[in-house]
């Protein structure tokens, strides 16, 4: 599947979905078996859910873990579109579940999810009291 049409996904999630304050970022994820499961992003007055996170939880639900590639895009209130790079929270998820996936940046730049949250959560050397850390 080429990026182009993974972003044309997304952006059917989300022109699907569209509502202005509550659903304004679509993503497709692209499973290894050919699969695309797709979600928007829900927000509420305590609590954002990144489009990312629900498919996600789409394709993990159905039994399906093994992400190739991901594209989000977000909906202005103008009807335009944007591609759309992760944020801190969906890096974290996508290091933590899947380190290898490509994360689409725009229509011709993909790059793994390793590489938007480098060495994550490294142990540090700890030391008796008084020494100097490493």
């Amino acid at each position: 599947m080429e990026i182009n049409t993974l972003i044309e996904e997304a952006t059917k999630a989300i022109d699907r979905g569209y509502e202005k304050g509550k659903h304004q970022v679509g993503s497709a994820i692209l499973m290894k078996s050919g699969k695309v499961y797709t979600g928007f992003s829900i927000n509420a007055q305590k609590m954002d859910i990144c489009a990312e996170w629900v498919a996600v939880g789409k394709a993990f639900s159905e039994g399906e873990k093994d992400v190739k590639m991901i594209a989000s895009v977000k909906r202005n209130e103008d009807g335009t579109h944007e591609i759309l790079p992760p944020c801190g929270l969906c890096r974290e998820l996508q290091t933590t579940y899947f380190p290898d996936a490509e994360i689409i940046l725009s229509t011709d730049k993909k790059v793994k999810a390793t590489d938007l949250l480098p060495n994550p959560w490294q142990k540090k050397k700890m030391t008796a009291p008084g020494q100097k850390l490493l």
